[in-house]
């Protein structure tokens, strides 16, 4: 939710098992009330910034708060964790415990989660449609922004109107990335070759990474991912 009076962020987390993660809620204000955290989806995080925005600081709260229980219920064996290319995501602290903890952190490459990341590939749109369907009937009967006291009740119906197929979709964005079960030409038969010109349905940074990267010749062929430390 966007507005010149309000921001609210919510970040999804989804594992390739099907497992939608509960969604971590950030309010613009100086404050954090108790009625902006009821109601709201299941085992729900809130939290605010001046902004509303998500900043380093959120990130890390988030992670420990989100994904560490989660990856500590599953167990010691190896476990990685994709994000987004973003300043706010690279943070010492977070790549600290992921490498006490045995969790690989992999950023996608920049402007390319169209094609490389689950949520957008699949699961945002019946989200999104689903907001501005509970959206339509707030409007009905109020008028102005949604006052935050409101936001978790109507964030739940949201998610509870596409809980059917989610998993479903959740399950199809990592096969459609090629993420899980990894095929790795799901990505790299929509790019093209490096003596071609750019694609126009790709967009021109992140054809010049990926392309770059995933046609990259190594003595099986073509890389995946150049996944690096961060450090």
């Amino acid at each position: 939710m966007d507005s010149s009076k309000a921001a609210t962020s919510v970040t999804f987390a989804c594992s390739a098992s099907g497992e939608m993660l509960p969604p971590y809620i950030v309010y613009k204000s100086e404050n954090l009330w108790y009625t902006w955290r009821e109601g709201g989806p299941d085992s729900a995080v809130y939290n605010r910034t001046h902004s509303g925005w998500f900043d380093a600081s959120l990130f890390e709260d988030w992670f420990n708060k989100i994904m560490l229980p989660y990856f500590k219920k599953i167990g010691p064996g190896p476990k990685v964790l994709l994000g987004d290319n973003l300043a706010s995501h690279i943070s010492y602290n977070v790549v600290k415990v992921c490498q006490d903890n045995n969790i690989r952190f992999v950023l996608l490459p920049p402007n390319s989660t169209h094609l490389t990341q689950p949520l957008d590939v699949t699961c945002f749109r019946p989200i999104k449609n689903s907001w501005r369907k509970i959206l339509q009937k707030w409007k009905k009967n109020h008028k102005g922004v949604i006052r935050k006291d409101h936001f978790p009740r109507l964030l739940r119906q949201a998610l509870n109107e596409i809980k059917d197929n989610g998993r479903n979709n959740i399950i199809f964005g990592f096969a459609a990335t090629g993420l899980h079960p990894l095929q790795r030409l799901k990505v790299l038969n929509r790019l093209p070759n490096e003596d071609e010109v750019d694609n126009p349905e790709v967009d021109a940074t992140m054809t010049r990474s990926l392309t770059r990267d995933l046609w990259r010749k190594g003595s099986s062929g073509i890389n995946y991912f150049n996944n690096k430390d961060i450090s």
